[in-house]
């Protein structure tokens, strides 16, 4: 397979990027002009066809405002609240002087609806049983209003919208206009109605009779407005192909249709000649294949320049790469000749010094947390409000002739400065053993009864410093937990030097240790929840932080035969020390 491999023409990477090379020129002149104008294609038609149904949905939006704004002003005009009330009062009243007050009143009323809504055009009231139908018209123009010839546009409830149609009054100028004309029933039988009109103004686009070009519209725009029922009310198409009051058929394969519906069913439709359309858009899809074809040159060309300046840096940066693999000394930094890649080489023997440093950082890291950790066990309660509570109880004992309690509180006072107070955690194996006398005689103290504990110490190990700390909680658990009774159980601590090492050793002839236990409490150094768990793993902490890997601690026990705890360590101190670290230090 290898040889085989090794035959093939092409198997260097300059031979392999030629070849790409070659491929990707004669690729793209086969299929970018298939793909790109399929593709931009769609894209530029679907981001026209958008923008045109946005076109007629602004139109539609604008008509719904004017059709709104109809059935708003209506409403100022109806028979419940509004003017139409007055305008009731009105034709009922025999009154003349009413009357003369009303009409002031009404024509005032329908002078300001008229200032609030400028767009509007005629408004009046009709009463058809009237023999001067018209009412308080907002125009003193003549108004030719029959409303059997007004070309409905849709109906909502006692509303019936009109239009386009022209408008009852000249005032207009042939523009035409959209109406609303409201039943307003006041009882009896008898009715009346409210007519509004409004302008096309903001529609001027949509009433265009002869859609043409522009300078911000290329092609025509030809528009028709059907009602709910699909008819036609309005269209500036020709005669043949829209009629007024037929159902609108979307002419096939003529125009480009856009649509947009109102809420009450009735549509707009913009059309816009298939051959202006497409003639737009040919001529972008031509300036396109131009600037495509001059892009693929291009590429084409900077591609040849890609290959001749990554080659070389290329195999450059192999070169480094291969020589940190088996040396990571600092060396020159090769040129490339171009900042990017000497930037990737720079950084690379960056990573190289950093990788070092960070190894270096974790492992002094690592030592600190175990150093705050031991702290944090020794630091539980604040020495200097104890040590004082103390020694006034002492001396309270003193002078009332307590004798017992002061010793037994002069005790446990040496106890608790020597475990909490502001000592250094690093002390000597004398000061160690002292500690543990006192701590036996406080036991002796509080029980009434001497436990026997016998302390072994070679007088060459007594100046060695060691941690703090390290030897009473071994002989607490033996206490507490090596004996089911208070008596007949033997402690022995021994401490000697070894060659150099330092031997400590704590064994009982106690109840022992089951092994699975016993297990449990080497690997995972005890149950937290217990005294047994909670010195043991100090301990073991104490040893991980001030020895590292050259202290050792094992355990020995069975059920019935006691438990012994040995503890070998360099008689030279290492971690804390060698750093300088006193984490005991103003503890208090």
């Amino acid at each position: 397979m290898n040889s085989a491999m090794r035959r093939l023409p092409f198997r260097s990477l300059r031979s392999r990027l030629a070849l790409l090379l070659i491929v990707a020129t004669v690729i793209p002149i086969v299929l970018i002009g298939y793909i790109s104008y399929r593709w931009i294609y769609i894209v530029q038609t679907e981001k026209i066809e958008t923008e045109w149904v946005e076109k007629a949905e602004r139109e539609r939006d604008e008509l719904e405002r004017k059709l709104e704004e109809l059935a708003r002003v209506s409403q100022l005009l109806d028979v419940e609240g509004g003017i139409g009330r007055e305008v009731v009062r009105f034709i009922s009243s025999g009154d003349s002087y009413e009357r003369s007050m009303l009409y002031r009143d009404i024509t005032d009323s329908i002078a300001n609806v008229n200032f609030s809504n400028p767009n509007l055009a005629a408004m009046f009231f009709y009463a058809p049983e009237l023999k001067e139908p018209l009412l308080f018209p907002n125009s003193t123009g003549p108004i030719s209003f029959v409303k059997e010839d007004l070309p409905p546009f849709y109906n909502q409830k006692a509303f019936t919208y009109y239009g386009p149609h022209p408008s009852t009054t000249e005032e207009k100028d042939g523009q035409p206009v959209f109406s609303l004309l409201r039943k307003l029933d006041y009882g009896q039988g008898r009715f009346l109605y409210a007519y509004i009109e409004t302008g096309i103004g903001g529609l001027e686009s949509l009433f265009e009779t002869e859609p043409r070009g522009d300078s911000g519209r290329a092609f025509p725009v030809y528009h028709t407005l059907a009602g709910p029922d699909g008819r036609v009310v309005y269209s500036n198409l020709a005669a043949a192909q829209t009629i007024v009051g037929q159902p609108f058929h979307q002419p096939a394969g003529q125009y480009q249709t856009f649509r947009a519906e109102g809420r009450h069913g009735w549509t707009v439709y913009q059309l816009i000649p298939r051959s202006d359309y497409d003639r737009e858009m040919n001529k972008w899809l031509k300036q396109f294949a131009l600037f495509a074809s001059l892009s693929l040159l291009a590429g084409i060309s900077l591609a040849w320049l890609i290959w001749r300046m990554v080659y070389r840096p290329i195999r450059i940066i192999n070169r480094e790469i291969s020589r940190f693999s088996y040396n990571q000394t600092p060396a020159e930094t090769a040129a490339t000749g171009l900042p990017e890649f000497d930037r990737i080489l720079d950084n690379f023997q960056s990573m190289g010094r950093r990788i070092a440093e960070l190894i270096l950082d974790i492992e002094d890291k690592e030592k600190r947390r175990g150093q705050l950790e031991v702290e944090k066990l020794l630091v539980q309660i604040n020495p200097h409000f104890l040590h004082n509570t103390l020694n006034t109880i002492q001396w309270l004992a003193r002078i009332q002739g307590q004798a017992n309690i002061a010793k037994l509180v002069s005790v446990f006072t040496r106890v608790l400065h020597y475990n909490l107070g502001k000592k250094t955690i690093i002390v000597t194996v004398r000061e160690e053993a002292e500690a543990i006398r006192d701590y036996i005689e406080l036991q002796n103290i509080r029980y009434d009864h001497s436990f026997n504990v016998r302390l072994d110490i070679d007088g060459e190990a007594l100046d060695i410093p060691i941690p703090r700390f390290i030897l009473q909680p071994l002989v607490e658990n033996a206490l507490y937990h090596g004996f089911d009774g208070d008596e007949g159980g033997a402690i022995d601590v021994t401490i000697a030097r070894e060659d150099r090492t330092l031997l400590l050793r704590v064994s009982d002839n106690g109840k022992g240790i089951a092994d699975d236990r016993l297990a449990d409490m080497l690997e995972d150094s005890g149950d937290r929840k217990t005294g047994l768990g909670i010195g043991l793993r100090y301990v073991k902490q104490m040893l991980a932080v001030y020895y590292g890997g050259e202290a050792e601690l094992t355990m020995e026990s069975a059920p019935g035969e006691g438990t012994r705890v040995t503890i070998r360590l360099p008689d030279e101190m290492k971690g804390g020390e060698r750093h300088g670290y006193d984490p005991g230090a103003d503890r208090g």
